[in-house]
């Protein structure tokens, strides 16, 4: 086992647990300690929270899909349009949630894992990408893949500089 290093900051040395580092825990949540070794649980109403946003961003991107339906053998635009805000939102979001408001109990769950989290959707790129592939278009797929990658990395930096630049009071 590890000894932790003294010279590290005291939170890095509170997530070290059995040699390994954890994750950050989010502020926002409380989990329910589970028994030992069955992991971490969240409270119901939380859970409830991330289902209840998840609900309204499938839906939303499921409106989008239908109204702007990807073709046979073309860049498919609506998926990259929906994974590219929703890299935008999150880095905007969180950085207003993280940064400058104070902890809400509901609100990151809600929107960040659920809205959010259900409007993008790295499965239905993954899908495309292979249809595209299937279909003799190699070039497209590889095209929308690493412009997704790109765009996603661009509009979350972009969101995350507008959060800073717009100081919103917590």
């Amino acid at each position: 086992m590890d000894q932790p290093d003294h010279h590290e900051p005291s939170s890095r040395r509170q997530r070290r647990r059995r040699g390994r580092v954890a994750l950050p825990v989010d502020p926002d949540l409380a989990p329910v300690d589970a028994s030992e070794g069955a992991g971490r649980r969240y409270p119901p109403d939380v859970l409830a929270a991330i289902a209840a946003g998840g609900f309204l961003g499938a839906l939303a991107r499921y409106e989008v899909g239908l109204a702007w339906p990807a073709h046979a053998g073309r860049f498919p635009a609506a998926t990259f349009t929906i994974n590219t805000s929703g890299a935008f939102l999150l880095g905007l979001l969180l950085t207003v949630i993280l940064e400058h408001l104070r902890p809400a109990r509901y609100l990151r769950p809600f929107a960040c894992v659920g809205v959010l989290g259900a409007w993008t959707t790295m499965s239905t790129l993954a899908a495309e990408t292979d249809l595209l592939v299937k279909g003799g278009h190699a070039v497209i797929a590889v095209a929308y893949a690493g412009a997704t990658l790109a765009a996603g990395l661009v509009a979350t930096v972009t969101g995350i500089g507008l959060a800073r630049r717009w100081g919103v009071p917590g």
